[in-house]
């Protein structure tokens, strides 16, 4: 009996121990299969701001950088990117120190987010996706004389960053792929002691993207 149960302890151990092995294998293997499926994609686009943004920055060149991970069993892709945009000023934002208004200009706007996409129609080499992303989107001010200094106390204004968008993908033969899409950005941006604090925006940002 003493026996049977040491070779019964021994054959447990042993298949938990092979099942454990064989799981770690299926995660090293799931992990290499994202990695081989993943790319870097460069993009180039227009911000079109919306809203009362729009009051004070005009439509501008929008460049895009993104590394890319595809779930292809799943038809979903996860993204992690980072936009920069250089501004057109229509006109300056005005701060106020309580006795005096101070011009203020964008210098630069960068947005960081993580995006879903899932994809609705596949065909051939093409694939029409949905996707949605949030992130964190900054306005980079300065003031247009030295005497705005104290009272603009910050360098950014800061806004949460929700983008729905849709997607048309099309692989060439040497894997090589070109994206049109369309995004709309919603980011309630504030202006901390502004004459106009609130500076909501839809904005809407076609772009074209490429993966070499």
């Amino acid at each position: 009996m003493k026996a049977f149960l040491i070779t019964t302890i021994a054959i447990l151990a042993a298949c938990s121990l092979s099942a454990q092995d064989y799981y770690d294998y299926d995660e090293v293997d799931a992990l290499e299969s994202s990695l081989e499926n993943s790319f870097l994609k460069i993009g180039v686009g227009y911000w079109l701001p919306n809203g009362e943004l729009s009051q004070f920055i005009d439509n501008s060149p929008l460049f895009e950088l993104a590394y890319v991970v595809l779930d292809s069993k799943r038809n979903r892709s996860f993204e992690l990117g980072i936009q920069l945009a250089v501004p057109q000023q229509k006109e300056f934002f005005l701060i106020t120190d309580g006795i005096e208004d101070f011009e203020v200009e964008a210098t630069s706007v960068i947005n960081g987010y993580i995006k879903f996409n899932k994809y609705i129609y596949q065909k051939s080499n093409d694939k029409l996706g949905l996707g949605i992303a949030l992130g964190i989107a900054s306005i980079f001010v300065d003031p247009l004389e030295t005497a705005g200094t104290q009272a603009l106390d910050y360098d950014s204004i800061n806004s949460v960053l929700i983008a729905p968008g849709l997607s048309w993908d099309h692989t060439f033969n040497d894997s090589s792929m070109v994206q049109f899409s369309m995004d709309v950005q919603y980011t309630p941006f504030k202006m901390e002691r502004a004459v106009t604090r609130n500076l909501n925006s839809f904005s809407i940002v076609p772009k074209i993207a490429y993966r070499f």
